[in-house]
């Protein structure tokens, strides 16, 4: 299902579950399951890491039919596309898109990720971060490539940044890029410097609440006495319910700022001498109503043509933020994620009014605005 209002719902995706092709070689072969899966928890406070269900298991992108069935299941969640990271390599840039792009079209398109770092020749960087997302099935906004700049104020000149791949994008053919700054605010001249749109960082860039539980000195009391965790010292710990609220709440000040849903995050993998940030007392029905209410702000906010709401994870199974089903509770977030696209799709229609007379024909607008009466009360905690 499309979402109407030409709004898109798009997922962050871990290209690198394949057995073989450029990438996998890149990046120094072996199983990349193994080393996506092969941490476990050092602290009592950090959750297993989840396993990939049987409905698609552990595939190999390498194999178009394991690609095709990924792609398959996404579309059928409602998702509008993937945005895949542009890996840094010696002599230039990968992305993987090869094992998507036979199964994308218009409805369902590829955006890219790329972080800055310090190059001797930055116009030659932009030339070849051109090169690897050209030729590709593109996801557009307002009928440009999209391209999300990670970390951008890392750069020393963004503005010069920015003219850079504009330029780069003209040589390669891409006919303009759409560029999107990972930042929370409309402040610190972004836009100024030529970006289109921000959105929202990850839960570890931006820590958008307080911390679940302050802990105090008789928690470090308790955690000398080995009667509690220390590693809560070193940790982030935040209360899911607290953090989406944070996220949604008066977003409209923020700015130009596209909503990044997330179903849970956990680093800890990453971070094993402490420093992770982690989300407690997830909850795929809250999920669902963040997703929904994400859409709706879209619709309400931004042009037709820029409409996106990105989903944290598709496949980031290291961090716990994947949508993807898993042998411990099944399809449940998966089934969420396509019912909350589903109620946000219906409630923008209705906010922001109907599609012209004959775009969807068959649809009983009717039976929308009921249902959306219905589950209004499930998205009134956003405003």
């Amino acid at each position: 299902m499309i979402p109407p209002l030409n709004l898109r719902v798009l997922a962050f995706f871990d290209v690198r579950f394949q057995s073989s092709g450029p990438l996998w070689q890149a990046l120094g072969g072996g199983d990349p399951w193994a080393r996506a899966l092969d941490a476990y928890p050092a602290r009592r406070h950090h959750s297993p890491l989840l396993q990939p269900g049987k409905a698609l298991g552990r595939y190999d992108l390498a194999d178009a039919a394991g690609a095709g069935r990924v792609v398959a299941v996404a579309r059928a969640t409602g998702i509008g596309g993937f945005v895949l990271d542009c890996h840094r390599l010696e002599g230039g840039y990968l992305t993987g898109a090869e094992c998507l792009d036979a199964w994308c079209d218009d409805d369902f398109g590829l955006a890219f990720r790329w972080t800055p770092a310090p190059v001797d020749d930055p116009a030659s960087d932009a030339a070849a971060l051109m090169a690897a997302i050209a030729g590709f099935s593109p996801l557009l906004a307002d009928g440009r490539q999209v391209l999300v700049v990670n970390e951008p104020y890392t750069m020393p000149d963004p503005a010069g940044t920015v003219a850079l791949l504009r330029q780069a994008a003209a040589a390669a053919g891409l006919g303009g890029l759409y560029l999107i700054a990972t930042a929370a605010e409309v402040r610190g001249g972004l836009l100024d410097a030529g970006f289109d749109a921000l959105l929202d960082p990850s839960p570890a860039q931006w820590r958008s609440c307080k911390p679940a539980e302050l802990l105090n000195g008789y928690t470090f009391l308790q955690a000398e006495a080995g009667h509690a965790d220390g590693g809560m010292f070193d940790d982030t710990i935040m209360s899911y319910a607290q953090f989406v609220n944070s996220r949604m709440v008066d977003r409209p000040s923020r700015g130009k700022v596209f909503p990044r849903v997330v179903l849970d995050f956990a680093d800890w993998p990453d971070h094993p001498q402490g420093g992770a940030t982690l989300l407690a007392s997830t909850s795929s029905v809250l999920y669902r109503r963040f997703l929904a209410g994400a859409m709706v702000h879209v619709a309400q906010h931004f042009p037709e043509a820029e409409r996106l709401v990105f989903i944290d994870s598709w496949n980031h199974w290291r961090q716990r933020s994947q949508i993807e089903p898993t042998t411990q509770f099944g399809s449940t977030v998966l089934d969420e994620t396509a019912n909350g696209i589903r109620q946000g799709g219906y409630v923008a229609l209705t906010r922001v009014g109907q599609p012209t007379p004959g775009r969807s024909p068959g649809v009983d607008y009717d039976a929308i605005a009921a249902l959306c009466r219905e589950i209004e009360e499930e998205l009134s905690a956003f405003p």
